[in-house]
């Protein structure tokens, strides 16, 4: 079949082989298939290869991934998937749709416009607002009506079972010290073991929600085409649904990874946030870093297959062991972003919302939050003491039980780094002091410090306050203590340092904690994470 397949490929090299006028003919190859884009049409043809992860080996299995190619695509895509087209052999050569058995098969699609491909548009800014919201309403829609799967290749319980990121380090490992920096490797490596394995919760957690999805597998820029006729996606992986069956996000973290590539960050951005405000999956956030690292090192494996194949000749012109090297510095900064610990100190005053702030984020980021409430309360509280009557200072209060509970604090936030690489600190933290000893702390653990501070009216603080005189509440703080709070109370200063966000709690928290996450991890860069300030308080 292999030498039938090159005649086959001979004869569609010229124009009089097809039954419609061919107004220009091209050629082009990957590793799986060969294409012919004729002005009208294209036809894809699979090639007779097994590569592992497929088989393309037999006639039959070449029909049944046309097949599947024309139907999967079709999800996304409007009349461009047209028909699988079979090939026979006459004895004045072969044609399609000739009498006889079929020898061959192909993907007949219709072509698209080059200039509309997304590339080609942002390249010449034709790609507007709309057109982004759009795309994410698409795709939105895509996910919510695509069949969940009940597995993440990511976790696999079974003994034998290698994940696809550690699939990618054993394919790469030859070529460390040929086209890949050691050091880079080693480093992306090991924090993606750590992360796997100090954060495998939220991948479970993931699966638990209903998150994996029968998905595109390959949503690059190139496979996105804005046309008259609306948007049109193509290109999906048939040929094995293990790359198909993930998380929604590390679908979409392909795409962003590969637009931010490209010089698209501001669009890779505005992707990721239609997303996440629009479906509300804020839980997805933690996990994007991760998986936009995971791509890289897809890119870095393809694009370091193809320089070991490559003469130097062709190196010269088309450079994928250069590809590979700028693919293994951005999957190192993704790295560096998901790899580093992080103390967050989320802070304010009495009914700022600042505990309820902070119980959902250790929630969608996983990890441990330590209250300053309930260690106080651990350390001093005997029968008697506490409550709301408690003068302000007195107590529980005094300088020494506060600073005691400080102290208490920190201890814990070390155990939780060590544990999961990140904590959360919940208290007033009204001195700068405080902060500055919780930023120092971070600092020695190598921790990333990031401050929310949370605020709200003085209406929405009385009012609040108010409350707990009649609901039960582990605070202490009154009504009758808000104006001393306040006067001791050090607003934050830019020289503190860390990374600072403003919450504004009189929004609904769970739009107060998306805009925490979006500006935190999708507006936020590696420049900004290691300690310029960040606002994120709402209208």
């Amino acid at each position: 079949m292999a030498y039938d397949q090159s005649k086959i490929l001979q004869a569609m090299r010229q124009p009089e082989f097809y039954p419609h006028p061919v107004s220009h003919l091209h050629q082009c190859e990957t590793h799986i298939s060969t294409v012919f884009l004729t002005g009208s049409f294209v036809y894809k043809i699979k090639k007779p290869v097994n590569l592992g992860f497929l088989d393309f080996t037999t006639l039959e299995q070449r029909r049944h991934f046309c097949e599947r190619e024309v139907m999967l695509n079709r999800r996304l895509s409007r009349d461009v998937y047209l028909e699988v087209v079979p090939i026979t052999r006459q004895p004045s050569g072969y044609q399609f749709r000739g009498p006889g058995h079929p020898v061959e098969y192909a993907v007949k699609m219709r072509q698209l416009a080059e200039d509309d491909g997304m590339i080609e548009r942002l390249k010449r800014s034709a790609v507007t607002d709309d057109d982004i919201d759009d795309l994410a309403r698409r795709l939105v829609s895509f996910y919510r009506e695509t069949a969940t799967v009940a597995k993440n290749g990511m976790i696999d319980e079974r003994p034998d079972a290698v994940p696809p990121w550690q699939e990618n380090f054993d394919v790469l490992r030859p070529f460390v010290g040929r086209y890949l920096d050691r050091t880079a490797f080693d480093a992306i490596e090991t924090a993606t073991h750590h992360f796997f394995k100090s954060r495998r919760p939220l991948f479970q957690r993931r699966i638990d929600g209903g998150k994996i999805k029968d998905c595109h597998g390959d949503l690059r820029s190139d496979h996105i085409y804005f046309t008259p006729d609306g948007i049109q996606i193509i290109d999906c992986i048939e040929f094995n649904d293990r790359f198909r069956y993930q998380d929604i996000i590390s679908d979409l973290a392909f795409l962003a990874m590969d637009l931010e590539d490209q010089g698209f960050i501001e669009t890779a951005r505005a992707i990721i946030r239609q997303y996440v405000e629009r479906t509300s999956d804020v839980a997805s956030l933690p996990l994007l870093d991760f998986y936009r690292c995971y791509r890289a090192m897809v890119r870095c494996k393809v694009s370091c297959v193809r320089a070991s194949q490559m003469t130097p000749n062709a190196l010269a012109h088309d450079n994928p062991q250069a590809a590979a090297g700028r693919y293994l510095a951005m999957a190192h900064g993704y790295a560096v972003a998901f790899g580093r610990r992080a103390i967050w100190i989320v802070f304010g005053l009495p009914a700022s919302g600042k505990s309820t702030v902070a119980a959902e984020l250790g929630r969608i980021l996983g990890i441990e939050v330590l209250r300053s409430d309930v260690i106080r309360k651990k350390l001093f509280s005997k029968a008697g003491e506490g409550g709301g009557s408690t003068p302000f200072g007195k107590g529980l209060y005094t300088h020494t039980a506060t600073a005691a509970t400080y102290e208490e604090m920190f201890a814990q936030a070390v155990d939780g780094l060590d544990r999961d690489g990140g904590v959360l600190l919940d208290a007033t933290f009204a001195d700068a002091d405080r902060r500055s000893e919780a930023i120092a702390l971070a600092r020695r653990n190598s921790a990333m410090p990031i401050l929310v501070e949370c605020k709200a009216s003085d209406s929405v603080l009385a009012t609040r306050l108010r409350e707990r005189e009649t609901q039960p509440s582990l605070s202490d703080a009154r009504l009758h203590h808000l104006d001393e709070f306040k006067k001791k109370f050090q607003p934050y200063a830019s020289s503190e340092g860390g990374i600072h966000m403003i919450a504004n709690t009189a929004t609904p928290l769970p739009l107060s904690v998306q805009r925490i996450m979006l500006t935190y991890i999708v507006d936020g860069t590696l420049q900004n994470r290691s300690g310029d300030d960040i606002k994120a308080d709402g209208p």
